[in-house]
């Protein structure tokens, strides 16, 4: 979910920031302290074709909180993060959640492909474009972008 960043010549950490769509917060959290960028100088950035980001919990959270603060659900959560419904969250801990604009479907038992098509709100093209593989296995996650919907 990471990949390696050169920055360029007269490149501020606000630049890069606002070019890779993330928070300076983030950048540094990633690489330590970043107070003198050079140019040549490799940083670890998001990855930028992703469609989930990384999420630090805060006290207070859970699971519930986060997937309606996110517009997604509990179960979409523990799956993107190899949980299960027993299992605490904690301060601190990183989670991914998906992007905006970005819409989950789990693929139920012995789904077809005309079925998760007719389930899903987009067409195969978005899904195709979006997921590296489809397997239809069970409780897979496919992802689409809701700015095509039917």
């Amino acid at each position: 979910m990471y990949s390696i960043y050169e920055v360029l010549k007269n490149e501020s950490l606000n630049d890069i920031a606002k070019k890779l769509n993330v928070n300076v917060d983030e950048l540094i959290e990633l690489n330590g302290e970043l107070d003198d960028i050079t140019p040549g100088q490799l940083i670890i950035v998001p990855k930028q074709d992703s469609a989930f980001k990384n999420y630090t919990v805060k006290k207070g959270d859970n699971l519930y909180s986060i997937a309606q603060k996110y517009d997604t659900d509990t179960k979409t959560l523990e799956l993107l993060n190899g949980l299960d419904g027993n299992d605490y969250i904690y301060p601190n801990q990183k989670i991914l959640i998906p992007k905006e604009g970005i819409g989950i479907y789990v693929v139920n038992n012995r789904e077809t492909i005309a079925e998760l098509l007719n389930s899903l709100p987009v067409g195969w093209e978005n899904i195709n474009r979006l997921n590296k593989q489809i397997y239809l296995e069970p409780e897979q996650i496919i992802i689409y972008d809701k700015k095509d919907l039917k």
